[in-house]
């Protein structure tokens, strides 16, 4: 049976060799730019498989810097390991830790499939007990989406015995609600030059996720129409043949041929932005902003991204500091 999951092992600074120190390392033979090559030539691969006729490909790229000649480089007993998706971090990476994230990506973790991470950090052989399956897990929860923002607004009230109603939890939704307002109806004041739709999130609490509730909005991006509605000349000689197809002789044509039947296009997924308030297993408040209404046909809109992050950033970070004034 063939594989269904290629990890590849990568170097931090594949989609960084314009900036120092990578732009060094990669001045002689290029070595950055041909690993780049490989990782989007086996994403290109995994998207191309034909559905029904071929088995799903999933591929997991994992980037490293230098790695340490060991977990105890840096002193003390506990995991510094950091995951991010993308080509954001530097460092070095310690051995034990770089086997552990291998095997969590390759056998443990669904939010590595089909993604690109990079890592840093150690795991001395004693904090690797400490490193439990929920650790991990919060670990590569970032990978969902993948994530654009996470702002810890601390403890929850706990209210209940149980720790799942919580007066925090919901005052900070209804905060969030509230804030997404802004971008329903004209967007005039945003910074947003790509129109939106503001829908409620239906994404459930999770235990893999370590929530144990979640509530939140989508901010979804619309098409502007922008070339949707171009024609090409080929396509507007096309259409006049159609047009012109039943006979030149002025024979009155038959009333099934003036009929056209409605062509059924699938909504393309533009992107968009989903904000979730979540309570976690320990009885912490926070954050998420993550990536949305993918596919692989979506262009990211990184600058319409930006904006909404930046704006939430501010936004709850006004709101957490207006609560620790108040003693709350």
């Amino acid at each position: 049976m063939p594989p269904s999951h290629v990890l590849i092992v990568s170097a931090l600074g594949t989609e960084r060799t314009n900036k120092m120190p990578y732009s060094m390392q990669n001045l002689f033979g290029g070595k950055l730019d041909k690993l780049g090559e490989i990782e989007r030539g086996i994403g290109a691969i995994s998207r191309s498989r034909i559905a029904g006729k071929q088995s799903p490909l999933d591929y997991t790229v994992v980037k490293f810097g230098d790695v340490a000649s060991d977990d105890n480089k840096g002193g003390g007993d506990e995991d510094t390991i950091a995951i991010q998706p993308g080509d954001v971090l530097d460092g070095e990476i310690g051995p034990n830790a770089a086997a552990n994230v291998l095997l969590q990506a390759m056998a443990y973790q669904p939010y590595a499939r089909n993604a690109t991470l990079c890592t840093t950090g150690s795991l001395p052989l004693d904090a690797e007990l400490a490193m439990d399956t929920a650790a991990w897990n919060d670990k590569f929860l970032c990978l969902s989406g993948p994530e654009l923002l996470r702002v810890e607004a601390g403890r929850g009230a706990g209210d209940d015995d149980e720790g799942v109603l919580d007066s925090k939890f919901e005052q900070l939704r209804q905060y969030v609600k509230q804030w997404s307002m802004n971008y329903e109806g004209d967007r005039k004041g945003t910074g947003l030059t790509t129109p939106v739709l503001v829908r409620t999130s239906r994404r459930p609490p999770s235990e893999f996720d370590g929530v144990v509730a979640r509530s939140g909005v989508r901010i979804l991006f619309q098409t502007t129409n922008t070339g949707d509605r171009y024609k090409s000349a080929t396509e507007e000689r096309k259409e006049e043949n159609e047009r012109s197809a039943v006979g030149g002789t002025g024979a009155k044509k038959p009333a099934s041929a003036n009929k056209v039947k409605p062509i059924m296009v699938k909504a393309r997924k533009e992107g968009g932005v989903e904000v979730l308030v979540e309570k976690t297993t320990s009885g912490n408040i926070r954050i998420r902003a993550r990536r949305c209404n993918m596919d692989s046909k979506t262009t990211v809109k990184e600058m319409s991204e930006e904006v909404i992050v930046r704006s939430l950033k501010k936004a709850v970070e006004a709101w957490v500091k207006a609560r620790d004034v108040a003693g709350f």
